[in-house]
């Protein structure tokens, strides 16, 4: 008997078939690598001969995130004894942490001598900018009195702030807490809806209840940032410049539509609420070590635009009389670094990124040191002392 004769049509089909898809297969793979060399050569030539506005590759891997949610307190914190190369169009800056993981040089939890602790985000952490040059590093440096720098970025917020000191900060012997407020974003940091909106609302952080009792949402993870993608993204984030042109991009579209905010006029009731809660929460706690607290408000690009084209500011004299009030001294930076640069403001920021230049972290010094000096009470007479000498203020950039 002999076998049909589909029988011995079929396998030469199949091998057919298989050899057919295994072709088209290894086109595909051909193809992409080739777009992939391309893109990247395309990129690398973007970020490095045109003034790119944002991240370049550092060629340097930083395993571990340099904001990462590890803190069971307050959420997003720095790893201690940390080392992160940050590198964006304008500038390429080392960021080095102490042993309980803040921007700082190595302090001791006991002085004698006055000291000041100093809360905020990323502004006050110096975002960009050598440790050097920062407000904290030219308070410390112009009155010899060490001022501890406890800011960190990562979307951290006064509710934040407030949870830092009481669990951290406030274990190091001071007399006095700054804290630095930034509206552009902190009245969004103590919002879940905004979250939400974004999509990140399950992300570990801290927020107020309408009560101003304190939830979290998500799950607190230790090991936050060290898991095998997070590796793999980092080796992405130190190599690839493509990597980085489309974090840029898809910034640039998400946010396309977003109309142009000012913390300082945009904000509601219940945002101020909240900051006024927070503020009040870290004066407690600089009661129970006696300390005395002061607060200023850091402007952004978009809160100076506003005052030039509506002539408002909203917060400012807000919070100043409720400060008085409080006993919260409050100082608004905007009016004063505005008059001392009514038509260059934008030098006080990076040409490529929205934080203060070294500039504007002179000009800030400049202005903050005399109301730091000023009006404290006997008990607090030492707090922070006049400074020594006058750092010139850098030149605004060209």
């Amino acid at each position: 008997m002999t076998e049909p004769a589909s029988t011995t049509t079929e396998t030469p089909a199949r091998r057919s078939l298989a050899q057919t898809a295994l072709s088209i297969l290894r086109l595909v793979v051909i193809n992409f690598l080739v777009f992939a060399v391309l893109a990247e050569i395309a990129s690398i030539i973007l970020v490095n001969f045109s003034k790119w506005p944002s991240s370049k590759p550092s060629y340097h891997v930083n395993y571990n995130s340099f904001w990462a949610d590890t803190n069971p307190a307050f959420g997003v914190w720095h790893r201690p004894s940390g080392h992160f190369i940050h590198k964006e169009g304008c500038f390429t800056v080392a960021y080095d942490t102490n042993s309980y993981g803040a921007r700082d040089a190595e302090r001791t939890l006991h002085s004698s001598a006055p000291r000041t602790i100093m809360l905020g985000d990323s502004f006050v952490e110096g975002l960009g900018i050598p440790a050097d040059a920062r407000l904290t590093n030219i308070l410390e440096k112009d009155t010899g009195h060490e001022v501890l720098n406890f800011g960190t970025g990562g979307n951290f917020g006064p509710l934040q702030y407030a949870l830092l000191y009481k669990t951290m900060a406030a274990a190091f012997d001071h007399n006095l807490v700054v804290v630095g407020v930034l509206p552009d974003n902190d009245f969004h940091d103590m919002s879940l809806d905004y979250w939400k909106s974004i999509g990140e609302g399950n992300r570990y952080r801290p927020y107020y209840a309408d009560d101003f009792s304190v939830f979290y949402t998500g799950h607190f993870q230790p090991n936050a940032g060290e898991g095998f993608w997070d590796h793999v993204e980092a080796v992405l984030r130190a190599y690839l410049a493509s990597y980085h042109v489309g974090q840029f991009l898809y910034s640039q579209f998400y946010w396309r539509n977003a109309s142009p905010y000012s913390g300082y006029n945009d904000y509601n009731d219940v945002d101020l609420a909240r900051l006024k809660h927070a503020l009040e929460d870290i004066k407690a706690t600089a009661d129970a070590h006696g300390a005395q607290v002061k607060v200023f408000l850091i402007p952004r690009a978009n809160d100076f635009q506003r005052l030039h084209q509506a002539g408002t500011n909203r917060l400012g004299p807000v919070l100043e009389t409720w400060g008085r009030e409080s006993g919260i001294p409050v100082k608004d930076l905007l009016p004063e670094m505005n008059a001392s640069a009514p038509k260059d403001y934008m030098s006080y920021f990076l040409e490529c990124d929205g934080h203060w230049s070294a500039h504007g972290d002179a000009v800030a010094a400049q202005i903050l040191e005399p109301w730091l000096a000023e009006s404290k009470s006997p008990e607090n007479s030492s707090a922070f002392p006049a400074a020594n000498d006058k750092t010139p203020v850098p030149a605004a950039r060209k």
